[in-house]
C-alpha cells in the first residue's frame, strides 16, 4: 500500500547523488529569484516482504517530468535514515533566495501518535517506540524547508500510509487508529499534497506506476495551469478512476495563484505566503480533498454510459456486502467517499445480514436500519452525488422511512437529472406524468430508458 509522496527540491552533492539529464552540472550555482529545484526520493527496497516495486519507477517518472519543466533535479533511491536526514538538510541549505522547491517522496510512510514519518529502507520493524527514532519525521522535512530561503515549497507524498505495527487484520476488522497519515498544517509558503486523504490508504499500483503519480506526471506540464488547479484536477481524475476509493488531499498556505511558468504570472514566487492564506476565489485551502466542487465534481461530469456502469457496480457491491466488511466501508465513507457512503446507505436500507433461502439460490437480507440508511445517503446526496440523490428522491416519493413528500422527491431527482444520469431522467419523466401528462417529451424519456439499460460489456466487479 502506498501513499506518502514528497517532492523535495534539492541540491544534493556527493557520490550518492544521481543527476537527471536536465540537472545542472555539479557545483554550478542555481540562479536566484525564479530558480526551480527538485529533490526526488524513491524508496522501494524494503525487507521482510514490504518492498514497493513501483516506488522507484514513480520517482524516475517524476524526475523526468520535473526536468522537462525546467527543474534542476536530484534523484535519490533507497535511502536509510541517516541518508534521508543528510539529503534533506543539504538540499534545504542550498536553496537560493526566492526559489521554487519541489520535493517528491515515493515509498513507505506511517502515522505514529498523530505524527507522520517517512520510512527508511534500513528501518527494522520492531516496535513503535523505536520506529519514531529510526524513521524520518515529516515535520522535520517541512521545518527545514520553512527555514530555507525559497519562496514556494511544494511537497508531494506518494507513500504507504499503513502502520506496520498494527495487527494484520486491523484495517478490516478492528481499530483504524493510526491508519494512513495524519493531517498536517502546511508551514508558511508551502503546499503539501498527499496521494490519498488522512487516515486512508492508497495502493502501490498494478502497472508500472502508482495511479496518483502517473496522473500527476501527466497533469503537471500542462501550460498555463495554476498550481492549486493542477492538484484539484489530479484529485478529480484519481477519484474518477478509482470510483472514489482513493481521494487525494492537499494542505496549502500559499498566497494567491502560482504558475510554474513566469510567462503566465509576472509575480511568480514574488513573496512568501502567509499562514492561513486563501486561494484566488477566497476559499481556505487548509485541508481540502483537492477536488472540484458542486457542478464541477467528477461525478457530475460523467457520461450516461459511465453512470449506467457505476450504478451497476454500486448495486453489485451492496448485493455482495457481508457484515465483516462494514468497518472498512464505514471508515472509507467517513473519509469522504461518496460511493462508499451510497453503498453503505443502501446496505443499511436493504439489510446488512445476508441469509440464503433454504432450497434456493436466492438471498434475503435482514437487519435493516433506516436511520443509518438516511444518514449515509443524505451525506452523499448533499455532496451532489447523483446516485444518492436519486435514492433519496425515490425514498421521499415512496415514503420509505419518512413522510411522503413529492416536492422534495422532485427536487432531488431534478438535481440528479442535471448530471446526465439516465435513471434520474426516467424518474423525472414519471413525476412529470403525474403532474402534467400532456406536457411530457417522450423522446427524451425513450433516450433515457435506452441509456439506463446500456451496461457496458466490460462492466465487471472492480477489485476493492
Amino acid at each position: 500500500m502506498r501513499t506518502l509522496m514528497h517532492i523535495v527540491l534539492g541540491w544534493v552533492l556527493g557520490a550518492a547523488c544521481c543527476w537527471s539529464p536536465a540537472a545542472v552540472a555539479a557545483g554550478a550555482a542555481p540562479a536566484a529569484g525564479n530558480a526551480k529545484l527538485a529533490l526526488v526520493i524513491g524508496n522501494s527496497r524494503y525487507g521482510d516482504g514490504h518492498g514497493l516495486p513501483n516506488a522507484g519507477n514513480d520517482a524516475r517518472l517524476m524526475a523526468r517530468t520535473l526536468a522537462g519543466m525546467g527543474f534542476a533535479v536530484t534523484e535519490q533511491y533507497d535511502l536509510g535514515r541517516d541518508q534521508l536526514a543528510s539529503v534533506v538538510g543539504d538540499f534545504a541549505a542550498r536553496l537560493p533566495q526566492g526559489a521554487t522547491a519541489f520535493v517528491y517522496y515515493a515509498g513507505h510512510g506511517m502515522q505514529l501518535g498523530n505524527s507522520n514519518y517517512l520510512t527508511p529502507v534500513d528501518m527494522p520493524v520492531t516496535s513503535e517506540s523505536s520506529a519514531k527514532v529510526r524513521s524520518y519525521a515529516l515535520g522535520t522535512l517541512l521545518e527545514r524547508l520553512a527555514r530555507a530561503r525559497s519562496a514556494v515549497n511544494i511537497v508531494v507524498l506518494d507513500a504507504c500510509r499503513n502502520n506496520p505495527f498494527q495487527p494484520g487484520g486491523a484495517v478490516r476488522y478492528r481499530s483504524f487508529r493510526d491508519l494512513g497519515l495524519a493531517r498536517v498544517e502546511a508551514p508558511r509558503g508551502t503546499l503539501v499534497a498527499y496521494s490519498t486523504s488522512p487516515g486512508q490508504l492508497a495502493p502501490d499500483g498494478k502497472g508500472g506506476n502508482s495511479l496518483y503519480t502517473a496522473t500527476l506526471a501527466r497533469t503537471l506540464p500542462r501550460p498555463g495551469s495554476e498550481l492549486l488547479a493542477i492538484f484539484r484536477q489530479v484529485g478529480d481524475d484519481v477519484r474518477r478512476q478509482t470510483r472514489d476509493d482513493q481521494i487525494p488531499w492537499v494542505e496549502s498556505s500559499l498566497a494567491g495563484n502560482y504558475f510554474f511558468d513566469a510567462r503566465y504570472d509576472a509575480r511568480l514566487a514574488a513573496a512568501p505566503a502567509r499562514p492561513g492564506a486563501v486561494d484566488a476565489r477566497g476559499q481556505a485551502m487548509r485541508g481540502t480533498h483537492g477536488r472540484q466542487e458542486g457542478a464541477n465534481a467528477w461525478y457530475r461530469q460523467m457520461s450516461a454510459a459511465e453512470f449506467s456502469e457505476l450504478d451497476w457496480e454500486v448495486q453489485q457491491r451492496v448485493r455482495r456486502l457481508t457484515p465483516d466488511e462494514l468497518p472498512a466501508l464505514q471508515h472509507q465513507a467517513a473519509g469522504g467517499s461518496v460511493v462508499a457512503q451510497t453503498v453503505l446507505g443502501l446496505a443499511y436500507r436493504e439489510g446488512i445480514e445476508p441469509v440464503r433461502m433454504a432450497g434456493s439460490q436466492q438471498v434475503a437480507r435482514h437487519k435493516a436500519n433506516n436511520g443509518a440508511a438516511w444518514k449515509w445517503l443524505q451525506k452523499a446526496a448533499d455532496a451532489g452525488f447523483p446516485l444518492a440523490q436519486v435514492e433519496i428522491g425515490e425514498m421521499y416519493y415512496a415514503g420509505h422511512g419518512t413522510e411522503r413528500n413529492l416536492n422534495k422527491s422532485r427536487q432531488w431527482i431534478e438535481s440528479a437529472a442535471g448530471a446526465n444520469y439516465p435513471r434520474a431522467k426516467l424518474d423525472l419523466v414519471q413525476l412529470q406524468l403525474l403532474a402534467n401528462p400532456g406536457n411530457v417529451d417522450f423522446g427524451d424519456a425513450a433516450r433515457a430508458m435506452m441509456e439506463s439499460l446500456r451496461i457496458p460489456a466490460q462492466a465487471a466487479p472492480r477489485n476493492r
